[in-house]
């Protein structure tokens, strides 16, 4: 039997993002994931997962949206004057610096990076069961990310993939993603109709469909370029044709935890 992966990401943005991942995962339908816990929504996104323990927590490390964990003054090429994150559009141009010209300085990606890992640690009372980047990233900020995650004995997403050769769907979240093109994307199409190429897999093969699940606040609005998606991916997934794509493809939805328990 193929094996697919339903990965939420986002967890604990905010409440709205919170309550339409929790439903997915009321549904049986997401399978993975990840907590931004320098959110303040974090502790009521951990206290509303405890209802789902079968769903794989992990982590998605955050330095696009909101606060640092860290003092803002120890991670400068992190956050803007007002010690928030860089925001999106600052983000984006950041994104075109070439690997030679980065702007992150390691030390302080290391400190940020770990902050947010204890900090998870310190709100679940427990490890997350892996880790990974958030939104956009540097040959700087991954290497933080993976010496953070070997030093936790946390599995890092990259490595899971690799791992496990799981096949990652052609994704239909696109960076610039403008409202208008968000409400014209159909993601239950996307899905079944072949794009992903994931009924493709052979028996025993890991596929994973990642999404950005949620319900829409004016939260989601002032710190995400991704609005109304959410609210197409959580459609997506939830739709009973999808669980009946599934059935006809011989796919048994796995989370992370899945694979390494195997």
């Amino acid at each position: 039997m193929k094996k697919i992966i339903v990965k939420a990401d986002d967890y604990g943005f905010t409440h709205a993002i919170t309550d339409g991942i929790i439903y997915g995962c009321e549904q049986r339908v997401i399978t993975c994931t990840g907590l931004f816990s320098n959110m303040p929504t974090a502790i009521y996104a951990l206290k509303r997962i405890k209802a789902y323990p079968e769903v794989c927590l992990g982590q998605d490390i955050n330095i696009v949206a909101g606060y640092p964990v860290s003092d803002p003054r120890l991670i400068p090429s992190l956050v803007q004057e007002n010690g928030k994150f860089n925001d999106a559009q600052m983000q984006r141009a950041l994104d075109k610096l070439t690997d030679n010209n980065d702007h992150l300085v390691y030390e302080e990606c290391l400190i940020e990076v770990e902050n947010q890992v204890k900090r998870f640690i310190e709100l679940a009372g427990k490890k997350p069961e892996y880790l990974q980047g958030h939104s956009y990233s540097t040959l700087t900020l991954t290497r933080a990310h993976k010496e953070v995650a070997a030093k936790y004995g946390i599995p890092y997403g990259d490595d899971l993939t690799r791992q496990f050769n799981i096949v990652r769907g052609k994704s239909w979240n696109i960076k610039p993603f403008p409202i208008e093109m968000q409400l014209k994307t159909d993601v239950l199409e996307h899905i079944i109709s072949g794009k992903t190429e994931l009924e493709k897999l052979h028996d025993n093969e890991v596929g994973i469909i990642g999404t950005h699940c949620g319900y829409v606040d004016q939260e989601v609005f002032d710190n995400s370029t991704y609005t109304i998606i959410r609210l197409k991916d959580l459609a997506g997934v939830t739709n009973p044709k999808f669980m009946k794509w599934l059935a006809e493809n011989d796919m048994e939805l796995v989370s992370y935890r899945d694979l390494l328990n195997k």
